[in-house]
């Protein structure tokens, strides 16, 4: 074997077909290794992902809350502003009555004595009763603004409980992440314990492989069309330390 000729004996070793079940292992192992690495990679962006979407739910209960401040203050205002149309209508009505006592007494009185009373007490009962009417329906208006705006306090409430709930699920969601990637780092380190590998080393070894199929696939090409002399010189210095390990595994699978 020694006197073979290099170039002979590197064609030979490099087209030498594996054993079948070592070539199936290290494919196998590779596969793990990619698995692993892109359930790691999933893992990490549903957990940023989680961060993003409690960012995004804190935000919205700080706008909710001032939401609900707001409605509230104005449920307040609404229902002060109901209580003054009260007494305003209340005002009115006193103001009619007493209207009505004066035109009373002017129809009491002597025709040229108590017509001008008459008269006054009549245009004060008319406008007091515009007034009254005028306040009944400010009142009624702003009783429907106050139930709605009730109806906007209790649905911002359930907004806010809602929200809770997803900030909730969501550092539950953020949780399980942090949890399956630290499961995912005990199956790593399990598997380079079982493999004797790692991902960096399989894809070097998965790029040795390519980078070999290339020169072999070249070796073919150029065979017939080059001088074989010409070939080894090239390729000798670049190949001769693979060509030492193939003849270190050759020789331990025959032994």
């Amino acid at each position: 074997m020694a006197d073979e000729k290099p170039q002979r004996r590197l064609l030979r070793l490099l087209r030498r077909r594996p054993k079948a079940k070592p070539a199936r292992d290290s494919a196998d192992q590779n596969s793990l290794w990619i698995a692993h690495e892109r359930a790691v990679t999933s893992v990490r962006e549903v957990g940023e992902a989680t961060q993003r979407i409690a960012s995004n739910l804190a935000k919205q209960r700080g706008a909710v809350d001032g939401i609900a401040d707001r409605a509230r203050a104005i449920a307040s205002r609404s229902s002060e502003l109901s209580q003054s149309l009260r007494r305003v209508h209340e005002v009115f009505e006193r103001l009619a009555v007493l209207a009505l006592n004066a035109s009373l007494e002017g129809a009491r009185q002597p025709e040229g004595v108590g017509q001008p009373l008459l008269l006054i007490g009549d245009e004060v009962r008319s406008h007091a009763a515009r007034g009254t009417e005028l306040a009944r329906e400010l009142e009624s208006a702003f009783g429907d603004v106050t139930g709605e705006l009730a109806q906007i306090g209790a649905s911002v409430e359930s907004t806010k409980d809602t929200s809770h709930e997803a900030s909730s699920e969501s550092a539950r969601a953020g949780s399980a992440a942090s949890n399956a990637e630290r499961a995912l780092q005990e199956v790593r380190e399990s598997l380079r314990r079982t493999t004797g590998t790692d991902p960096e080393t399989m894809r070097a070894l998965a790029e040795a492989a390519e980078h070999a199929r290339a020169l072999v696939t070249s070796l073919g090409t150029l065979s017939g069309k080059v001088p074989e002399g010409l070939v080894a010189s090239v390729l000798r210095p670049a190949v001769e330390p693979l060509l030492r390990l193939l003849a270190y595994e050759s020789d331990e699978d025959d032994s």
